[in-house]
């Protein structure tokens, strides 16, 4: 089950959305008629299914065929890997910031570090340590960088 919610501010609405996105998902229902900005935090999708992703097209494509300024933050792994895959996933929109997966080198933990693309293209794919929350230890990048941020090359 998603989850959707939706915040003004100023000119942008912002559209949280939580869940698995699959075939059940209608975005027309959750989100409703698109606006001229449109923010959507995507940190808390775990998932999205091949019927998820059409859903998804068709709906931001739309939205962005109306004029809606489409802006995408907070990626979760699960839509960066969706925009590596499918050069329209973002519909023209613009991708403000993603999660980075890393892996403890001490204690074996997954985290996630939060992004701006902006910062990812400065760095040229030299992603810094991060500080295990766990156990304080050293926390690295845990991805092929060539292929994880490859939709910055785009």
């Amino acid at each position: 089950m998603v989850n959707v919610t939706k915040e003004q501010k100023g000119n942008v609405l912002f559209v949280r959305i939580v869940g698995s996105i699959e075939e059940s998902v209608n975005f027309d229902q959750l989100i409703g008629t698109p606006t001229a900005e449109m923010n959507i935090v995507c940190k808390e999708i775990p998932r999205i299914n091949s019927v998820g992703v059409k859903t998804w097209i068709k709906y931001f494509q739309q939205a962005q065929q109306k004029g809606s300024q489409l802006t995408f933050s907070e990626c979760s792994t699960a839509i960066v890997e969706q925009i590596n895959l499918i050069s329209n996933f973002t519909c023209g929109g613009v991708v403000e910031s993603i999660f980075v997966p890393f892996s403890c080198t001490t204690c074996k933990s997954e985290l996630a570090g939060l992004f701006k693309t902006e910062d990812l293209k400065k760095l040229q794919l030299k992603i810094p340590e991060l500080k295990c929350t766990k156990c304080g230890g050293k926390a690295v990048f845990d991805d092929i960088p060539e292929e994880y941020f490859g939709f910055l090359a785009r």
